[in-house]
C-alpha cells in the first residue's frame, strides 16, 4: 500500500518536472544566427534570466525575419491586446534587419519576471524588447497594450 501512493504520488511531481509549458519553438526555416548573452552584472541573476530568454529571443527573429506579423503576434503576451497590431509595425520596421547575425544583450533584470532585451542588428540597427514572464514562468513579449505584471 505504501508503494501504491508513493508511486502515486511521485507521477504527478515527474509530470510537472518534464513538462514544457512553452507554447512556441523555433522552426527550421529560416534559419538565424542569434547570440543571447547578459550583461555584465555583479548579479547571478541576469545570466538566469539570459538562459530563460534565449529561446523567446531566437523565435522573436526568426518570425520577425519571416515577415509574418500573424504568427509573430502568437508570442506576444496573451493578456496584452493590441498584438497583431503591434506585431505589423515591428515586421514593417525591423524585418529587413533580421537576416543577419543580431546580438542580444539581456539586461539586468529589475524584477524577476520582466526583462529588457537590447538588440543589436548585423547592419546596425538597434530594437529594445520588453518582455514579461507568467505564473508558468514562460516568456512572452509585451507586445501591444496591457499590464506587464498580470499575467
Amino acid at each position: 500500500m505504501a508503494v501504491a501512493v508513493t508511486v502515486l504520488a511521485a507521477v504527478p511531481a515527474i509530470w510537472w518536472l518534464l513538462r514544457d509549458p512553452t507554447p512556441y519553438s523555433l522552426r527550421k526555416t529560416p534559419a538565424v544566427t542569434v547570440t543571447v548573452h547578459a550583461e555584465n552584472s555583479e548579479y547571478p541573476d541576469t545570466q538566469g534570466t539570459a538562459d530563460d530568454v534565449d529561446l523567446l529571443v531566437k523565435v522573436y527573429i526568426q518570425r520577425l525575419e519571416s515577415g509574418d506579423a500573424s504568427d509573430l503576434a502568437r508570442i506576444g503576451a496573451p493578456w496584452y491586446t493590441g498584438r497583431q497590431r503591434a506585431a505589423r509595425e515591428m515586421v514593417d520596421r525591423y524585418s529587413a534587419h533580421a537576416g543577419g547575425p543580431v546580438e542580444a544583450i539581456v539586461q539586468e533584470p529589475v524584477v524577476p519576471y520582466l526583462a529588457d532585451v537590447d538588440l543589436h542588428f548585423g547592419d546596425g540597427q538597434r530594437q529594445t524588447l520588453q518582455l514579461s514572464r507568467d505564473h508558468d514562468d514562460v516568456w512572452w513579449l509585451q507586445l501591444g497594450a496591457g499590464d506587464p505584471t498580470a499575467p
